[in-house]
């Protein structure tokens, strides 16, 4: 599989209608959400300057600007990035569970890239059965078509999917640009999760991208910051299928506007989040001022 060049993902992004700008690295700022702005590729950790900072502030148009970065030795961290850099990744270096459970994927069910609008026809109820297991709200059938008929515009977002009788169970959303490769999503219905299928799609991404590709790194990104997200399950399972957990910081810088209220911004999504508890943005929102120190 082609991976695209940053300033192709640039360019893709920019005509399907998603704010970016490109940073002072080799790495963009993106306009996330409707209030906030994420440094991608996330597992980028240098430093940003107050000037810099400042400029995806006015031309992003953004509340919050989101970056992670390595903490000096003894500094506390609040966010773990979970990275696979392993050329010669191999089954031989997994537990004899994680490999059990791959081998069971392998054996009931087929491996392969299909396009966004096989996903859009036969991927919701992987999509509602996930996102309804981590206690979230937003699985609904029209939250799923904006989220994956907006990411289909982009060339360098490509669709992975394990099938049972010739159906898809369980698919992973990817980013793919240059020597990198991210795992955006991975999604399974809860029927086929006896066959292992989130294992068996991290085993080929691994083989397939890292051993046997040209790719330098496979990030499974961050772990999450909202509240109650069975965090544990799926650090567990990240770091069994073969990824480091890298301890980071990952900041969240307010804009001078908001900054003042940021106690009672705070109060009032403990208070909103009483009455819409599986809200995903609210949510968020928390986990955010949450980590803000």
């Amino acid at each position: 599989m082609i991976s695209i060049s940053l300033a192709e993902y640039y360019s893709n992004l920019k005509s399907s209608g998603v704010p970016a700008i490109y940073g002072v690295g080799d790495y963009l700022w993106i306009k996330h959400e409707s209030f906030s702005a994420i440094r991608f590729p996330e597992f980028i950790t240098s430093k940003p300057s107050e000037i810099e900072i400042k400029r995806v502030f006015s031309e992003l148009n953004c509340l919050i600007v989101s970056f992670c970065t390595i903490s000096d030795v003894g500094q506390s961290t609040n966010t773990i990035l979970y990275n696979c850099y392993d050329k010669n990744y191999s089954q031989n270096k997994l537990s004899k569970n994680v490999v059990r459970d791959i081998r069971i994927g392998q054996k009931n069910l087929t491996i392969e890239f299909v396009q966004w609008n096989e996903i859009l026809v036969n991927g919701f109820q992987a999509f509602h059965d996930t996102r309804t297991r981590v206690g979230l709200s937003d699985g609904t059938k029209s939250n799923f078509e904006i989220r994956f008929k907006n990411f289909a515009l982009n060339s360098g977002h490509k669709a992975l999917a394990t099938k049972f009788n010739n159906e898809i169970v369980a698919f992973m959303s990817l980013i793919v640009i240059e020597d990198y490769v991210i795992i955006q999503g991975s999604f399974s219905t809860d029927e086929h999760r006896k066959f292992c299928p989130n294992n068996t799609l991290a085993d080929f991404v691994l083989n397939y991208f890292l051993k046997e590709g040209q790719c330098n790194v496979v990030s499974y990104g961050l772990s999450s910051i909202q509240e109650d997200s069975g965090s544990e399950g799926l650090h567990n399972y990240k770091v069994r299928v073969g990824f480091q957990p890298i301890n980071v910081d990952r900041s969240f810088v307010l804009h001078s506007y908001i900054s003042p209220v940021k106690k009672q911004i705070g109060l009032l999504l403990s208070i909103l989040l009483k009455i819409l508890p599986k809200n995903r943005k609210l949510k968020k929102a928390q986990g955010i001022f949450n980590k803000i120190r």
